[in-house]
């Protein structure tokens, strides 16, 4: 469960991680981006990181760490969790509690001794820990557990999947917000090359793009998809360059024909948008 400890804990973790992005030269315009390809985020989903207003799992801080060749433990914040004891370190565990079972963060202390009583103990299983709630006498070998951290997840197995692709970092994150909260996995792409590499690796059941990236367009992207191992993916392209006449009426009516797009004008309307969505992906 995510309490204000664990809220502090985020942001003491999102701190150290901008500055340990800072002294391998990653700017700040960058540091986002280059969170959500270390660890396959959305762009909504690494700024909330960044910003500690979303919880840190510990394989996401040793991911981090490692990528940068660096140790792990720099990017805790022990001391300032008031947990005490040397080389108390947060480790990954399993929890036992009556029916409930699952994943969890747990600082875990020295063993304890055979007069010795705690709410809630660890043992090691191999290189794991498990942790049950003790309302006796503890067995042999039973740790001390300081603290637990359980950070339930939403499962997003049933929710369709929607790559956003858009030049506009700001923008893309808008629109991955607004279909998260209706029921979508939304990432964010804020360039062609970038997403059309994902599509090697990643399939997605709708793509949204925007038109112009600079010199180019979307149509090597809209193909990429329609020659990807989901080529049946809903398609929308959202653009604001027809009525300045920066971009091609027949170009785009061309890609519409060839690849069944569907295509908004920008500001999309998104109630309509998502409506459209729903429908062509079969959840109306």
């Amino acid at each position: 469960m995510t309490t204000e400890a664990t809220l502090a804990d985020s942001l003491t973790v999102a701190d150290r991680v901008r500055a340990l992005m800072v002294r391998h030269g990653i700017s700040k315009r960058q540091q986002t981006t280059e969170l959500c390809r270390i660890l396959d985020l959305s762009f909504s989903q690494g700024h909330r990181k960044l910003r500690g207003s979303s919880p840190w799992t510990l394989a996401q801080i040793r991911k981090v760490a490692e990528a940068f060749g660096e140790p792990p433990t720099q990017l805790f914040g022990t001391q300032e969790n008031g947990i005490g004891g040397a080389g108390v370190q947060p480790r990954e565990a399993m929890i036992n509690v009556g029916a409930f079972e699952g994943p969890c963060i747990a600082w875990i202390g020295e063993q304890l001794g055979p007069y010795e009583r705690a709410e809630f103990v660890a043992y090691g299983e191999g290189d794991r820990w498990r942790i049950v709630w003790c309302d006796g006498v503890p067995g042999e070998r039973a740790h001390e557990v300081l603290k637990i951290e359980i950070h339930p997840r939403r499962t997003q197995a049933q929710r369709a999947s929607v790559a956003v692709v858009d030049a506009d970092p700001a923008a893309a994150e808008a629109l991955c917000d607004y279909l998260a909260q209706n029921g979508f996995a939304a990432t964010a792409y804020d360039e062609l090359s970038t997403f059309i590499e994902a599509l090697r690796t990643k399939t997605f059941d709708a793509v949204i793009t925007d038109w112009l990236f600079g010199e180019r367009t979307a149509a090597s992207a809209i193909e990429a998809v329609r020659r990807s191992p989901r080529p049946d993916a809903a398609i929308f392209l959202l653009t604001g360059d027809l009525l300045t006449g920066k971009a091609s009426e027949s170009d785009i009516s061309e890609v519409i024909r060839r690849f069944d797009v569907a295509c908004y004008e920008k500001p999309a309307r998104l109630a309509i948008l998502v409506a459209d969505l729903s429908k062509r992906l079969g959840r109306t």
